[in-house]
Parts: structure tokens; sequence; C-alpha cells
């Protein structure tokens, strides 16, 4: 057999079986999940906060050693529109459907940074492309995405608030249950952190907000699990951002017009007031 034939059906197997286990190219190191405050551009925060680690956080010798876990710190951002950790967990409804069902209007829900080795935003449809496949029939989103290394992120950074502040808020039972099938369904070799999702413009929205993150926070911390939870809405990150005009889209006439999605300088506030919680809890779920 000549040398080009066993070439050729060496490049055909591997094929198969990237085909078969749905093999993500370009494995990211760290992977950022989140809604749509990733896409609307804290991803890319996230992707400059993590290039930037080792100059942001106080290192030491122990530090040092725990960071080459995270290989090169290839860093890659999803954030899924109108999403949740009940989301990501769910295998049927409307809250799985947030993922999974297409768009009717633009035909793309996420937005997406750092996959396939591209370092600029791209806009997406979750279940559409190589990178993408996370609506596996009968499983879900997180069991597709870890399933048989198709994801297999060193470091998992989980962002969400908004889309679970009510449920969170009113029935703290139900922050207990996402956190538990969370854990079940992120491998246990994979280091995980949960940080709430950015203040936004109006006060009373933020102050529901507030109290879903104290719900979930407390559940992770009771979980003693590998996810340790940053509570980053806090009264110094609510009060540098919270009814900032300049830190959200506007209309011509300087008002508000989206006051749900703070802007890439409001998210470079929101890392740099929790920098130190932040660097902590990394190096904490590295170890």
């Amino acid at each position: 057999m000549t040398t080009k034939i066993v070439s050729f059906l060496n490049a055909a197997l591997v094929s198969v079986l990237m085909l078969g286990g749905h093999s993500a190219s370009a494995q990211p190191d760290i992977l950022v999940l989140g809604d749509s405050q990733i896409s609307f551009g804290a991803g890319k925060e996230y992707v400059r906060f993590f290039a930037e680690l080792p100059n942001r956080c106080e290192m030491t010798q122990k530090r040092t050693k725990l960071l080459e876990k995270l290989g090169t710190r290839q860093t890659a951002a999803i954030g899924v529109r109108s999403t949740s950790l009940q989301s990501w967990t769910s295998t049927s409804g409307p809250t799985r459907g947030a993922i999974c069902d297409v768009d009717k209007k633009y035909g793309v829900n996420a937005g997406a940074y750092g996959i396939d080795g591209n370092p600029d935003r791209v806009f997406i449809q979750i279940g559409k492309g190589k990178s993408y496949q996370f609506c596996k029939p009968k499983q879900t989103a997180f069991e597709s995405m870890f399933a048989d290394g198709y994801y297999d992120p060193d470091l998992l950074i989980l962002t969400f608030l908004g889309n679970s502040a009510d449920r969170w808020a009113n029935l703290p039972d139900a922050a207990e249950e996402d956190v538990r099938r969370t854990l079940a369904q992120v491998p246990e070799d994979t280091a995980c952190i949960y940080i709430s999702s950015a203040p936004v413009y109006l006060k009373k929205t933020n102050d529901k907000r507030m109290k879903a993150q104290t719900a979930i926070a407390r559940a992770f911390d009771r979980a003693d699990a590998q996810c340790i939870a940053v509570e980053g809405f806090n009264a110094k990150t609510r009060a540098a951002i919270e009814g900032k005009p300049k830190f959200f889209r506007r209309n011509d006439a300087g008002r508000v017009k989206d006051p749900h999605h703070p802007s890439n300088a409001a998210i470079r506030q929101f890392l740099k007031i929790n920098t130190t919680e932040f660097c902590d809890a990394i190096f904490s779920a590295l170890e």
C-alpha cells in the first residue's frame, strides 16, 4: 500500500471520527457561556481579561504554576439570547427552545467569540455549524456540549442572571434545582466559575436581580462542588453602572434605548471592580 493511500485512509478515518463524535475544531482552553450580554460585547471583554490574566491578577509562585493548567489560555465566549442555566440543563420546553429554536426573524440567536480560531464576534444559530451542535434529541445542551469530549475546556465560566431573575428571586428552591442540574451535567473534572452578568440601567430591575444573585450564589456555595460563585452584581458595580446613560445605547436625543445591555466600557468596569474576587475564584477552581 503506497504512502499516499495510507495518508488518504488515515485522513478519512479522522474525518469519520470527527463527524461521529462531532468534534469541535479549535478547542478553547477557557469557555465563557452566557446570555445576550455576552453577544452584545461582554464576550470580547472576557476574552481580553483572560489574555491579560497574569497582569490583572496578583501572581504568586503557586498561581503561576496553576496557570499552566490553562495551556495557552485560548478563550472562547458564546452568548445565547434570553437564556439561563435552566436553558442549558433542560431537554424540552421554551427554556431549551431559547437555545435550539431557530430565530424566525434573524435566523441567528447567539454571538460567539474565539470559536474556530476566529477572534472576532460572529452571529450564529445554535444547532447549526460544526462547532455549535448542542441540540441533540433527548439531551440537554450541556450534555451535547460535553459528550465524548466535543467541548472539553479546562475552565468553564458561567455568566447568567437576567433571564432567571424572577425564578431565582421568587423561588429559592428553583435556584437550588438549577445548580444541581448544572453540576450533574458539567464534567466533574472541569474547573467552573459562576459570575453574575453585569448590572443594567434601571434600579428596579437591578433590585430584583440582586435578590436573584443572592439565591443562586448561596445555592452554589451550599453545593460545595467544583463551581465557585462570584457575586459580581454588588453595590460597587451597581454604583458604577446603574443609571449611567454613557454605559448604554442611546437614541439621537440621548435617551437610553437599550437598558438591558451595558456597553463594553461598562463590562470593563464590571470586571475591573471584581478583579480580585474573580482572580481568587479562578485560582481556587484550578487547585
